[in-house]
């Protein structure tokens, strides 16, 4: 199935072969591909000196020259790590409030990195009211001063229509003059646009190509691609020892729906091997701790067939009651059988102690993020 959902970034779901007995048959694997990510490199724009007057002593201009610039230079860098600090609350309280203030400021003196963040911030309304059309503002401004990201950002503003009128040829054009140049994630994205036949023919060799491409740049996403190809693609070969390489190097890359795949394709393919006992359960928790509904919904299988770990009806229907609060409607559909399993296995007094577990459990893991990297960052998911 060719799917382009307009709401989200780039947007693609491969379809899955019905298998019996598959944890993947209770859940959906979804292809979601974030556009607006934070890129922690710092590229300052070059900025022209003013006019000398002419009765001014040139050995004293250029002393005067001098400590400005490092005295902008120092400020530009204060504002930046202020920003990054209160980001991920690194010695000072997480504020995404304080972080897009330390941004902006560095962003209105030209710095094309800050302006690609406070872009970010802007669509993704962390810290400020979500605005798109400021944001396709700071994302024209970054890309002018040579921000990749920035030019990233703005391609998937312009297919989207979100803060601009759609223009889905220029978005795509966009994605070309980067994936020629050899950017990952410009390079997963055509994937994904050739894949679903978005704004260019459909093309499954050209997405393929693509998505390779991205992957030996080893771009996280490209690798998902690669990895949900030999795995569950209709149409095209399965080769489940391939797909588990790739999704395990996106997964130890961060990338919270390799993590899921992976933990899925284990649990259904014991064959293959794990780097450690309990590989598959440990891999969707972290999932679903990041917010993957879909993990939670394996977990809640693997626990009730008792595979890869014990049989255990109460912590099954625990996740199935994360999964719904996870993810709503969507969610209950994917696990209405086991809800209605829950309901016959336990009793009315233990079912109610499965909803409080699950309560107390999203307390502590609140958050829908689409990375989690190691050094503590995560990116939400849009």
């Amino acid at each position: 199935m060719k799917c382009w959902r307009p709401q989200s970034c780039l947007t693609l779901q491969l379809p899955e072969p019905k298998r019996a007995a598959a944890i993947s048959t209770e859940t959906v694997i979804a292809r979601t591909l974030a556009a607006l990510v934070l890129v922690f490199l710092m590229t300052p724009i070059p900025r022209a000196q003013a006019p000398r007057p002419p009765s001014v002593d040139v050995s004293e201009t250029l002393a005067c020259a001098t400590v400005s610039a490092r005295s902008n230079a120092e400020t530009l860098s204060g504002e930046m790590k202020l920003g990054r600090d209160y980001l991920v609350g690194n010695g000072v309280p997480r504020d995404p409030a304080q972080s897009a203030y330390w941004y902006g400021k560095a962003a209105d003196q030209g710095d094309p990195y800050a302006q690609n963040q406070i872009g970010y911030f802007y669509i993704s309304g962390t810290g400020v009211q979500r605005d798109p059309a400021t944001a396709v503002k700071w994302f024209s401004r970054a890309m002018a001063g040579g921000s990749e990201p920035a030019k990233l950002n703005l391609a998937v503003m312009y297919l989207k229509g979100d803060g601009v009128s759609t223009d889905i040829g220029f978005g795509i054009s966009l994605l070309h003059q980067l994936g020629e140049k050899g950017n990952a994630r410009a390079e997963d994205y055509l994937g994904s646009a050739y894949f679903a036949g978005y704004g260019v023919p459909e093309d499954r060799k050209t997405a393929e190509k693509w998505f390779r491409k991205s992957a030996r740049g080893r771009n996280p996403e490209g690798e998902f691609a690669m990895g949900t190809l030999y795995s569950v693609a209709e149409d095209h070969p399965h080769d489940y020892s391939r797909a588990a390489k790739w999704l395990r190097s996106s997964a130890q890359a961060g990338f919270v729906p390799a993590m899921g795949s992976l933990g899925i394709l284990l649990a259904n393919h014991p064959e293959l091997p794990r780097k450690q006992p309990g590989e598959a359960v440990t891999l969707l928790q972290k999932a679903a701790e990041a917010g993957s509904w879909e993990s939670s919904v394996a977990l809640g299988v693997i626990f009730s067939a008792g595979r890869e770990t014990r049989q255990d009806p109460f912590a099954a229907c625990r996740w199935f009651a994360i999964a719904v609060r996870q993810a709503g409607t969507a969610a209950v559909e994917s696990a209405r059988t086991n809800l209605d399993k829950c309901r016959e296995t336990l009793n009315p007094d233990q079912l109610s102690q499965t909803t409080q577990a699950a309560d107390a459990w999203l307390v502590q893991h609140p958050q829908e993020d689409l990375f989690v990297l190691s050094d503590g960052l995560a990116v939400p998911r849009m």
